[in-house]
């Protein structure tokens, strides 16, 4: 009798080590908020990567004085999320990328610990031109996905289609018109077009695409609303 207890003891003992062993090799949680440099068009982008709500604050009332002093204030929207191959559904928006100047900021929406006040004033302002090719289909689904607003959104297709003298519906897309009116060579790998934009934590091959996209956004805005 005095043998079994023992043995019983001598098990529970085991396992207490092995839970201690386990508990103690677990991977810590990834940071809230990392920056990144990244390289295009001769620039290097500082490009903050956050799912953390007052990082995102921060970052946005960095911009409110240059924003300010400008007549035409640009601001740089893409989205990115997972895609789904089912006819009928889709998913959330995984990523919100804003870029002005030599600044970007990657959102990780599904992430988000808070959704600041100040990121939806910041999108709602009229005064704020927000650009993309296409960007109409991003800002309906950051409204369905998040009850996200963008006040001002500007649809770059018609302006560049006007620029190049092209007919409306030929529409060379971001990395074709970032060729032809900006004579920036944009690489876009379908693996990373195709990838886990969900991914708690993003590849730099990510970061760095979701980045350009904003980036070039951007400039493009800045070229064809200040002529």
């Amino acid at each position: 009798m005095n043998k079994l207890k023992v043995k019983t003891l001598n098990l529970s003992l085991l396992v207490h080590r092995r839970s201690t062993m386990w508990a103690g090799t677990r991977r810590p949680s990834p940071p809230a908020t990392t920056v990144h440099e990244i390289d295009f068009a001769g620039d290097v982008i500082v490009t903050t990567v956050t799912s953390s709500g007052s990082a995102a604050a921060v970052w946005l009332r960095s911009l409110t004085p240059s924003l300010r002093n400008l007549q035409t204030p640009i601001v740089g929207l893409d989205c990115e999320w997972r895609p789904n191959f089912t006819a009928g559904s889709s998913n959330l928006v995984a990523t919100l990328q804003l870029c002005f100047s030599s600044q970007c900021l990657i959102l990780q929406l599904q992430y988000m610990d808070s959704i600041p006040r100040i990121l939806r004033d910041f999108l709602s302002d009229p005064s704020i031109s927000f650009v993309g090719v296409g960007i109409m289909a991003d800002v309906s689904k950051l409204y369905d996905d998040y009850d996200l607003q963008c006040g001002n959104p500007v649809d770059l297709d018609p302006l560049c289609c006007s620029y190049l003298g092209l007919d409306n519906r030929r529409s060379l897309g971001l990395k074709g018109y970032a060729k032809e009116i900006l004579g920036l060579t944009m690489v876009k790998p379908r693996r990373v077009t195709l990838s886990n934009w969900e991914s708690r934590v993003l590849s730099y091959c990510q970061i760095e695409y979701a980045c350009i996209d904003a980036c070039a956004s951007y400039y493009l805005g800045c070229r064809l609303l200040s002529e």
